[in-house]
């Protein structure tokens, strides 16, 4: 019979389907300051009181790729990456989130679906954010763009942890990025691509007030579907940002930004015309119907003699999700928060500390009850006859309108948290930064209290070599996937409580920055439906079973240039991820054990660049937990996978600021196919290939 867990993985994956990095205003120090800090140590970003022009390209002749090696601006054990690594990427269609499945410790469930695994956290426990806001839906359905346009994120950091104290309630990474700052003079963004078109217009309507308005829609999801007809698909996105200065010191933002996403699967009809349903109506299985909206209310102070700065905010939310396992699910959201980061010590320290409060009400009606059997066929057998394709699915969906009533129930959940964390200036080459961070979380009249402290430092061997030693503890409620409006409630099983540790050593090697980090994340009550073993069941057990998962291994990187029109990325990571549940170790569905990346971009001159990519990795094992079949500690696995992805674009100058061009992006130019599951019976397991799975993005953009 076929697995269900196949699509499970796809509709988690479907349904689930920076800090900046720039440099950080400072007063100017006194005659008697000691030597500048790292570039780490300094406040967090703020907009300039006279913004800066908007990275939106403009359309200069072309001179080279730049390829000046920048300092290290993300805090100690974390990645930057800049806007030339999010729009460049081959085979990352432009996406500003996609660009970090090239890191080390990074492993995709499948080729072609951002959705990761991190140092062996599952996707459920990575959080995603946009200026400190947390994004429940990171892309859209059908291969489509992220919710939020590459033109808006200036620099993106991925923390691998432990991460900064205020990022907490996660066990796993946090993926931060920062918004460009507003622009000075009026620009603009626009692409039309196969299958959707959007644009970002920003500028300012005084002196002091700008504002920037953007979106996507799916205008090709019609002759997306005409194509594919068992498959239904549309999109949509906004963004709109106000910027207000009410003085010197102190600026006024207003961010709002939301989407929507639908994806259902159309069921053939049966010779006579009709659906399965004998109704004589087409038959939808709904795998993606949902929403989410923020507003955003951000208050920002700096004070320019002391060097404080004091952020204070307060972000509305709704999420809703209808057809998935529940009729519906809403939840509406209100987070405050308040920090303040001020220079000790003569500027030898950053004090950072704040408090942040959530409060979700969440509303669920559960699907209308179905009934016991199954339409019957002609020939008295259950629909679908014996062939058992459609048994698996059928039996999966009446699973999850069973199970997720039962971990999705109305109610009012809070949580209160306060950190507070002080980055340490040693000497010009080495800080350290211990911090803790406190969690209270009520759900369903359960309570449960994390404590969270964690540590990191940077200790330069010289100018070229830093060694970056990183310990800290995370915790977070149990999970399931990023699914909007759905969060499992009553804090069932306690929280999941990881120990982050890692040991890297980074160096500068002429143009390029190489690294190279030895990691072990252990996760406590680890709640991991789809990684901790293939199974036939969606029941409710599936979803609240815990197991201690362990993961360890070695990380590489290198990025630099290879000459001045050439530039070079390349990351390989080794690494075991298991789970331990009743006394028996198994590898995760999802370890991997080798993955490796590599790119270049190369500027071809005349306004063309090129980029090639080439991703393999090694299989995930080939077991599957059965009635009477248990998991292996040690199961065969499937063939390795490997693509190529291929990038070109040529931009033509229309004007002193205004562009027109031309990008190709092909994703799995190879045309591989890949084994996405397996299904096994006593005689052994069956590899569950699909695709080829390729990508083409086709886009005309332009700007002003």
């Amino acid at each position: 019979m076929r697995s269900p867990s196949a699509p499970l993985a796809i509709a988690l994956a479907a349904v689930a389907s920076l800090r900046a990095g720039e440099a950080r205003p400072q007063p100017a120090p006194p005659a008697d300051a000691p030597p500048a800090a790292p570039a780490e140590a300094s406040a967090p970003p703020a907009e300039a009181s006279t913004p800066p022009a908007s990275p939106i390209e403009a359309p200069a002749a072309p001179a080279g790729i730049e390829v000046t090696v920048e300092g290290n601006r993300a805090p100690a054990g974390s990645v930057s990456l800049s806007r030339r690594d999010i729009r460049e990427l081959p085979g990352g269609l432009g996406d500003p989130y996609r660009a970090i499945e090239v890191q080390p410790g990074v492993t995709t469930i499948a080729s072609g679906m951002p959705y990761y695994y991190i140092r062996g956290a599952p996707p459920g426990n990575i959080g995603y954010f946009f200026n400190g806001i947390q994004v429940p839906l990171l892309f859209h359905v059908g291969a489509g763009p992220s919710v939020i346009p590459a033109s808006m994120v200036q620099r993106l950091e991925m923390h691998l942890g432990p991460y900064p104290a205020d990022i907490g309630r996660l066990a796993g990474a946090a993926i931060e990025a920062e918004s460009a700052p507003p622009s000075d003079v009026w620009r603009g963004e626009g692409s039309l691509r196969f299958v959707d078109l959007g644009g970002v217009v920003e500028g300012p309507m005084d002196e002091d007030t700008h504002v920037l308005v953007g979106g996507h829609y799916a205008a090709g999801a019609a002759l997306a579907s005409a194509l594919v007809p068992s498959v239904d698909v549309g999109y949509a996105d906004y963004q709109v940002r106000m910027t207000h200065r009410l003085g010197p010191e102190e600026r006024f933002t207003v961010l709002a930004f939301g989407a929507y996403d639908y994806l259902a699967r159309i069921e053939e009809s049966d010779e006579s015309g009709e659906s399965d349903e004998d109704t004589g109506a087409e038959a939808r299985n709904v795998l993606l119907d949902s929403d989410f909206h923020r507003v955003d209310l951000r208050y920002d102070r700096d004070d320019a003699a002391s060097g404080a700065r004091v952020r204070a905010a307060l972000t509305l939310g709704l999420d809703q999700s209808r057809g998935v396992g529940v009729e519906r699910a809403r939840a509406w959201k209100l987070n405050a928060r308040v920090s303040l980061a001020r220079p000790v010590l003569g500027g030898r320290a950053l004090v950072r500390a704040g408090v942040d409060a959530a409060v979700d009400r969440y509303d669920v009606t559960p699907r209308p009850a179905a009934a016991d059997e199954a339409p019957a066929g002609a020939d008295g057998e259950p629909a679908g006859g014996d062939g058992a394709p459609d048994e698996a699915p059928a039996e999966g969906t009446a699973q999850l309108d069973e199970s997720f009533p039962e971990l999705f129930r109305s109610r009012l959940d809070l949580a209160l948290g306060a950190w507070a964390d002080a980055l340490i200036v040693l000497d010009e080459r080495s800080t350290i930064t211990p911090g803790v961070r406190v969690d209270h979380y009520t759900s369903l009249g359960r309570t449960a209290v994390a404590v969270d402290p964690r540590i990191v430092g940077r200790f330069g061997i010289g100018e070229h070599v830093r060694l970056v030693p990183a310990f800290g503890l995370a915790s977070q409620l149990p999970g399931l996937a990023p699914l909007p409006a759905l969060q499992i409630g009553g804090i069932p099983g306690g929280l999941q409580r990881s120990l982050q540790s890692s040991f890297g050593v980074e160096a500068s090697v002429g143009p390029a920055n190489l690294s190279a980090t030895v990691f072990r994340q252990v996760t406590l009550g680890l709640s991991d439906p789809i990684g901790t073993g293939r199974g036939t069941t969606l029941s409710t057990e599936r979803f609240l079973t815990r197991s201690l998962g362990d993961t360890y291994g070695l990380e590489l990187g290198a990025r630099g240039a290879l000459r001045r029109d050439m530039f070079f990325l390349a990351s390989y990571t080794l690494s075991r991820s298991t789970r331990t549940r009743d006394q028996r170790t198994i590898p995760s569905a999802y370890d991997r054990t080798h993955v490796a990346h590599v790119a270049l971009l190369y500027d071809l001159g005349k306004g063309w660049r090129a980029g090639i990519r080439h991703v393999f990795y090694t299989g995930f094992p080939a077991d599957e937990i059965t009635p009477g079949r248990p998991a292996r500690e040690h199961p065969d696995r499937i063939q390795p996978f490997y693509r190529l992805d291929m990038r070109l674009s040529k931009r033509w100058a229309l004007g002193a600021r205004s562009y027109l061009g031309l990008v190709v992006d092909l994703q799995n130019a190879t045309l591989t196919k890949e084994v996405f599951d397996v299904s096994c019976d006593d005689r052994g397991c069956t590899p569950q290939t699909i695709g080829p799975v390729t990508l083409p993005g086709l886009a005309i953009e332009g700007g002003f």
